[in-house]
Formats: C-alpha cells, sequence, structure tokens
C-alpha cells in the first residue's frame, strides 16, 4: 500500500501559481522552462558599441606609470575617458578586505583608483562586463565596511553613456 501526497494547505492544485513559486504539474504552460538559480546569465542581445582604442594603446597614469590593457576593451575604454577628463587614475592591484558574516575574509578588487588635486583617494571604478547579484553583494559589502570611499560600477552601459558628446563625470 502506497500512500499519496498530502494536500496543500490551501487545497488548490495551482496554489505555487498563487504563491508566485514555478508552477508544475499537468497544469503548467508547455514550452516556458524557468532558469534554475545555479545557470549562468543568458548573453545580452543590445550591447552598446563603444569606441575602443586599439589594444596596443598606452595609458598613463598619475605617476607616469605606462599601462596597456589588451585583453580588456572596457578598461581601454575606462582609462580613455579618465584621461580625457584629465582625471588623475592608478591602475593597480590593491585589494580591500572585506569581512563575511561567517566569520571569512574576502578581497574585493578595484580596477581604477581616481585621486584629487591633494592626492586624496576620491573614488574607485569597479569595470564589469555585466551586473550580478554576486558583484552587488561585495559592492554592499564594501559600503558597509568601508564608507568613507565613493564607488561606481563601470558596465558598457554606463561607458556608452559617458562617451556621449555632452557627457561629464560627476567627480
Amino acid at each position: 500500500m502506497t500512500r499519496g501526497k498530502k494536500p496543500s494547505p490551501s487545497g488548490a492544485r495551482g496554489a505555487s501559481k498563487q504563491r508566485g513559486g514555478p508552477a508544475s504539474g499537468p497544469g503548467a504552460e508547455v514550452g516556458k522552462t524557468a532558469r534554475r538559480p545555479g545557470t549562468p546569465n543568458p548573453p545580452r542581445k543590445n550591447i552598446p558599441q563603444l569606441d575602443a582604442p586599439a589594444p596596443d594603446t598606452t595609458f598613463k597614469d598619475r605617476d607616469g606609470k605606462p599601462h596597456q590593457f589588451p585583453d580588456s576593451s572596457l578598461k581601454r575604454v575606462s582609462a580613455q575617458l579618465l584621461h580625457a577628463k584629465n582625471k588623475k587614475w592608478r591602475y593597480r592591484p590593491f585589494g580591500f578586505p572585506l569581512f563575511l558574516p561567517s566569520g571569512n575574509e574576502q578581497e574585493m578588487f578595484f580596477d581604477f583608483y581616481i585621486y584629487d588635486n591633494m592626492d586624496t583617494l576620491v573614488r574607485v571604478i569597479l569595470v564589469m562586463s555585466r551586473e550580478s547579484r554576486e558583484v552587488w553583494d561585495k559592492i554592499g559589502r564594501f559600503k558597509t565596511q568601508y564608507p568613507m570611499y565613493t564607488y561606481e560600477l563601470w558596465t558598457p552601459d554606463t561607458l556608452a553613456r559617458l562617451q556621449g558628446p555632452r557627457a561629464q563625470l560627476d567627480f
């Protein structure tokens, strides 16, 4: 003798639709697939076209150190924008230690560090190809643990807006 499933508290067969969960069972729509939580993001269709410098272009930071970004057109576009707007910047692998709720430590690396005329760090910039929940989770931890620093996340959409004819950096 086998036992059947217990009826749900609401007694309705389509209760998962009412709660906002994925529909399953005989009444579910055919052809619509729900994304599993572990699957990567689908490719974007409307990526803006950026005017990226050549991969062998050399950029100089505030210390006169030359930088080339042959593997990242987004970093080349960012460095070109910062140079065109006369901003003092550095590109260096300096990690901010972030403390997780579990007690572990994780490092957060930014791409560009922006300085003012008094050589004070005023802004950190992270250049990413797309936003994700993990990135915003790290940025949220950074914001609570280092409230003295202002951060920016530059995506292709942000860079396209900043490459516009009347675009201004807010710093």
